[in-house]
């Protein structure tokens, strides 16, 4: 495979100032910008250019799939129309689990007579490891066992 080593011209100035043509509903203007602001808006227009084709081509599946959608359930269609598109859609479940903790304390013995377990000051901490999402832990009681 051969390959080609892009050259730089040693004229090649990115500040330099360029006037160019511009006709938007039928009017030309002539601005003038850095030759760096310029290649950014191309960048831009290439970018957008792709995206805008990409898009044209999943609505075209899109389009090509609605008889198939008559004999399918309301799931399955919109599993496939986020398949079309790449979207990963989520549904927030709300779950409940119960937790057993059980533990001991050291207490001064001149204090055994007014100790009380539900002073206890306990924090637990609980994570989502698989999932996306969010955990409350809340400690309803504490009594001695």
């Amino acid at each position: 495979m051969e390959t080609t080593e892009i050259v730089v011209p040693a004229h090649y100035n990115s500040n330099q100032l360029v006037t160019y043509k511009v006709i938007e509903d039928g009017v030309a203007s002539y601005p003038t910008v850095k030759v760096v602001d310029l290649e950014w808006e191309l960048h831009q227009n290439r970018s957008n250019v792709k995206n805008l084709a990409q898009y044209i081509s999943n609505v075209n599946m899109l389009e090509n799939r609605l008889p198939d959608y008559l004999d399918m359930d309301s799931e399955e269609i919109v599993a496939d129309i986020c398949s079309i598109f790449g979207f990963n859609p989520t549904k927030e479940i709300e779950f409940e689990a119960t937790a057993t903790i059980r533990g001991t304390v050291l207490v001064p013995l001149d204090e055994v007579a007014n100790f009380d377990v539900s002073d206890i000051d306990l924090n637990v901490y609980a994570e989502l490891n698989l999932h996306d999402g969010e955990v409350d832990v809340e400690v309803d009681n504490i009594y001695k066992a």
